[in-house]
């Protein structure tokens, strides 16, 4: 099973994030906005791939730093010689995928003071080309646009697993605003954590709730 390496920026350990890096050790870095985000990561990768690659991943403890730590490690990646990609993961919120990658892409430009070419991979991955940086940027937008939500999020995909794991049942979602509040209370009643969710669920549910998480892992090179 592929192990996946948590840091954390905003502590002491990110000075170890850039040793890691720059004592050429990581092949990718994963930049989510938050801790779901990279739970869910960890699962699916663990589920998923039995990947050889360095990887690590970080939650940024909200989107509005999510462009400060990928600035700062595309920064430490051009003095590495191994860390090719850096994954951005990032919900969509109330707006669409190219909406909320162009925010990503005009923030991070503007902070890094670095052109920024935009390519769209497919509907919610998205190639970020930065001028002077070698290393590889991929965003992806996460959500479920089929759920009864306006607003979108890397819960709608947990929570499509519950669904298909038979945990919840459809009707009884409608009584939510979101996929996070219903994900909350599944995970609080359940003691249980959304990796474990992953780790013990059916393949087949694991890969069809996480289709195009799986599809963006395997375009970032895992």
């Amino acid at each position: 099973m592929a192990e996946v390496l948590q840091l954390k920026p905003k502590e002491s350990s990110f000075f170890q994030m850039a040793k890691n890096v720059t004592g050429r050790r990581l092949d990718i870095i994963f930049v989510c906005e938050g801790k779901r985000d990279s739970e869910v990561l960890k699962g699916v990768i663990g589920k998923i791939f039995e990947s050889t690659k360095n990887m690590a991943v970080t939650d940024c403890e909200g989107k509005d730093a999510v462009t400060e730590v990928a600035k700062d490690i595309a920064a430490l990646a051009s003095v590495s010689r191994t860390l090719k990609t850096l994954p951005i993961v990032i919900d969509a919120d109330n707006y669409s995928p190219v909406e909320r990658a162009r925010a990503i892409a005009n923030s991070l430009q503007a902070r890094a003071n670095i052109d920024i070419e935009m390519t769209e991979v497919c509907e919610d991955i998205f190639e970020l080309q930065l001028q002077g940086f070698s290393v590889k940027v991929f965003v992806k937008v996460a959500g479920d646009f089929s759920l009864p939500y306006k607003k979108h999020a890397i819960d709608d995909h947990v929570l499509r697993l519950l669904l298909l794991e038979n945990l919840v049942e459809m009707e009884k979602i409608k009584k939510y605003d979101t996929a996070k509040e219903c994900v909350d209370e599944f995970i609080e009643s359940s003691s249980t954590t959304v990796k474990e969710l992953i780790l013990n669920a059916q393949l087949e549910n694991v890969q069809d709730a996480f289709e195009n998480l799986i599809k963006y892992l395997k375009t970032v090179g895992i």
